[in-house]
């Protein structure tokens, strides 16, 4: 009798054990070298979302430009970035790579921005699962929303 009730505790603790391995095995970021910074297509999974994808379901409207220069709307991006708690790792003209993790198991994602001439093109990402309930869309949205206010304050 004893062992049936510790049944459900064991499986809880091999769930917590899973999902700390996981967490450890997304900490190693990947820096990308100058040839590489292009926004890689999503995976399969639906745990990324992109501006350029052709896949509905990853679909994500890019960032327009909201002032004057592209360079001036980019420091607006970045701003917007670590408002919403990103840690940017690289950052050039036209490239940059930043990281949000989730609070209770400090899961990585990984969030990279392109500046073009007339947008900025976004992939937002999950580097472990398959599925990150919408937490990608949502991020990038508010970012979108708070990048929007600062540039028309």
């Amino acid at each position: 009798m004893l062992a049936l009730k510790l049944i459900p505790l064991a499986l809880i603790v091999l769930v917590i054990i899973y999902l700390a391995g996981l967490s450890f095995l997304t900490r190693h970021d990947q820096i990308k070298t100058a040839d590489q910074r292009h926004l890689q297509p999503c995976p399969q999974t639906p745990n990324c979302v992109i501006s350029n994808a052709i896949k509905s379901k990853q679909s994500i409207a890019p960032f327009e430009l909201i002032q004057d220069t592209p360079a001036h709307s980019w420091q607006l991006l970045i701003q917007a970035i670590e408002h919403q708690g990103g840690t940017i790792l690289l950052e050039d003209e036209h490239y940059l790579h930043a990281i949000f993790s989730s609070t209770l198991f400090r899961f990585r994602d990984d969030l990279e921005a392109v500046l073009k001439e007339d947008r900025i093109d976004v992939r937002s990402a999950s580097r472990a699962g398959k599925s990150d309930f919408g937490q990608n869309r949502k991020r990038l949205e508010k970012i979108r929303a708070h990048y929007i206010s600062i540039g028309q304050s």
